[in-house]
C-alpha cells in the first residue's frame, strides 16, 4: 500500500476506530451489491447506494454528482455531518468508494479516507463482521461550495479532443470500451473521445482493492502517456470508474492538475455534434 497519503487508513487504523463515534465507516456499492454487506460488514458500517446516493440522473444525464442540497440531505439521513470522518470502503473490488470518496471530497467534506482494502480482504486480517444492522442517528449536514479544482466539463475536454496540447484525456474503461465495445450500461454510441490515452483503472489495484505501489503506478501511468506534467481530465462511462484514477493521481501521486470529468461518456454522447472515435488507435 502507498504510504504518502494519509487518506488511505490501514486495517490497524480500522481496527482502532471501531467504536469511534466520530467515526462512520461508508459502505457503498450498487443494488445487486447489497447481499454482500447484509452477509457481512464493519460494526455500524452504513450502506449507501452508489446511483441512488452518489451518482445522480440529471438533464437526462446519468450518473452525475448529486446536486449540494440532495448530497446533504443523503448524508444526514446516513448519519453524517462535517464533524465526522468518513471512511468509504466496499466488499470487494469496487470503484464506488472512490466515487464516494470524490463526491464528498467536491463538496469540501472535510475529512474523507479511504479503506486501504476490501472488507473481505479485512476480514482475513481479523477483523470481525456482523450482520447487524446500523444504528443511524440522523444528522442535519453542511457542505461546502463546489470545487471545480477536482472536475473537469465537456467543453475543457472538447478542447483538448479538437487539439490543444495543454491538458490530456485519459479513458478509465475496458480495452473494449476504448476500442468501441459496448460496456456495462446502454447506450446509443459507442467509442471514445478522440486523443484519448488509455489505462482501465482496474489495473491500478489489486483484488483486494489495493492500490499498487507509488513507482509502479508512475509506470503505468507513464506508459499511458500520462507523468502529471500537465492537467489531465480521467473519465470512463459515467465518471464512477474515472474516480478511482482520480484517486490515484491526485492523492498518491500529488498530481494535484487531475480533474475527473463527471459527466463522461454518458454526457460526451448526449451533446449533439460532439466528436467520436472508435476502433483501434493508428
Amino acid at each position: 500500500m502507498p504510504a504518502n497519503t494519509d487518506r488511505i487508513v490501514s486495517v490497524d487504523w480500522v481496527r482502532a476506530h471501531l467504536n469511534d463515534p466520530d467515526v462512520v465507516f461508508l459502505h457503498a456499492g450498487v443494488e445487486g451489491e447489497r447481499a454482500a454487506y447484509d452477509a457481512g460488514h464493519l460494526p455500524g458500517a452504513v450502506w449507501t447506494e452508489g446511483y441512488v446516493d452518489l451518482a445522480v440522473e440529471r438533464d437526462g444525464i446519468r450518473a452525475l454528482v448529486p446536486l449540494k442540497g440532495d448530497l446533504e440531505a443523503t448524508l444526514g439521513r446516513l448519519g453524517i455531518d462535517e464533524t465526522k470522518t468518513v471512511v468509504c470502503m466496499a466488499s470487494a473490488k469496487s470503484m464506488w468508494p472512490f466515487r464516494a470518496y470524490w463526491v464528498l471530497r467536491y463538496f469540501r467534506f472535510p475529512d474523507v479516507r479511504l479503506a486501504d482494502r476490501t472488507v473481505t480482504a479485512m476480514a482475513r486480517e481479523g477483523i470481525a463482521l456482523t450482520t447487524d444492522a446500523a444504528t443511524i442517528t440522523p444528522r442535519t449536514c453542511h457542505l461546502g461550495a463546489e470545487d471545480a479544482s477536482v472536475l473537469s466539463t465537456w467543453e475543457e475536454v472538447l478542447q483538448i479532443a479538437n487539439g490543444d496540447d495543454s491538458a490530456a484525456i485519459l479513458d478509465c474503461r475496458t480495452d473494449s470500451e476504448f476500442n468501441g465495445g459496448p460496456g456495462g450500461h446502454l447506450a446509443p454510441k459507442f467509442g471514445r473521445i478522440p486523443r484519448a490515452q488509455h489505462l482501465n483503472w482496474e489495473l491500478l489495484v489489486d483484488d483486494d482493492g489495493r492500490f499498487l505501489p507509488v513507482d509502479r503506478l508512475r509506470a503505468l501511468y507513464a506508459a499511458a502517456g500520462i507523468d502529471g506534467s500537465k492537467p489531465v481530465f480521467p473519465y470512463c462511462g459515467g465518471g464512477i470508474r474515472a474516480s478511482a484514477s482520480w484517486f490515484a493521481m491526485w492523492e498518491l501521486l500529488d498530481w494535484h492538475n487531475a480533474r475527473n470529468y463527471d459527466g463522461s461518456w454518458a454526457e460526451w454522447i448526449t451533446r449533439p455534434g460532439l466528436p467520436i472515435e472508435a476502433g483501434a488507435p493508428a
